[in-house]
C-alpha cells in the first residue's frame, strides 16, 4: 500500500494544500478521474466541516490527513483533537415544501455518504478519526485512453 501523511491548520487556506496533495497522490498513484473526482469532493466537504465546526472556543489546531492507495482502492483518514462528532449521524437533508426554502446544512454529510463505499468513524482518545474508503482500479489507464493521456477514467 502506498500512502503519504499531512498535518494542516485549522485555516481555511489550508485547503488548498490538500488539494494540491490529492491532486499529486492521484497522478502518482493512477487513480481514475471519477474516483479522484469524488475523493476530492469529500475529502474537501470532511475536512472543511472540521475546520468549520470542531473547536467553538477558537484556536490553532491540527488536522491530520492520511491517503493510502492499493490496487483496489483508496483510503483516507483525517484525525483532529476538536469536540466530538460523528459525521455519519449527520441527519439527512430536509426537503422543502413546494414554494419554501430548504433549511441549511446537511447536504455535504449525506453526499460524502453517497461517493464512497466505506464511512467509518471513531474517537480514539481525544481525537475524532473519520476512515473513507472508495473503491477503484487504482494505476491502470482505461481502455480507450492513450499513453500521453493525463485524463484518468
Amino acid at each position: 500500500m502506498r500512502s503519504i501523511k499531512l498535518t494542516i491548520r485549522n485555516d481555511p487556506a489550508d485547503l488548498s494544500v490538500l488539494r494540491e496533495t490529492l491532486d499529486r497522490f492521484g497522478a502518482e498513484q493512477g487513480i481514475p478521474g471519477k474516483a479522484l473526482f469524488a475523493l476530492q469532493v469529500v475529502l474537501d466537504e470532511i475536512v472543511s466541516n472540521v475546520i468549520k465546526y470542531a473547536w467553538p472556543e477558537g484556536g490553532a489546531h491540527e488536522v491530520l490527513v492520511r491517503l493510502a492507495a492499493d490496487d483496489t482502492a483508496v483510503r483516507i483518514e483525517v484525525v483532529d483533537d476538536g469536540r466530538p462528532y460523528d459525521p455519519r449521524e449527520a441527519p439527512a437533508p430536509a426537503q422543502a415544501a413546494p414554494g419554501s426554502r430548504p433549511r441549511p446544512g446537511g447536504v455535504g454529510i449525506h453526499m460524502v455518504k453517497q461517493l464512497v463505499d466505506g464511512f467509518e468513524y471513531e474517537r480514539v482518545d481525544e481525537y475524532n478519526c473519520v476512515r473513507l474508503t472508495k473503491r477503484c482500479i487504482v494505476g491502470a489507464r482505461s481502455q480507450t485512453e492513450g499513453p500521453n493521456d493525463k485524463r484518468r477514467a
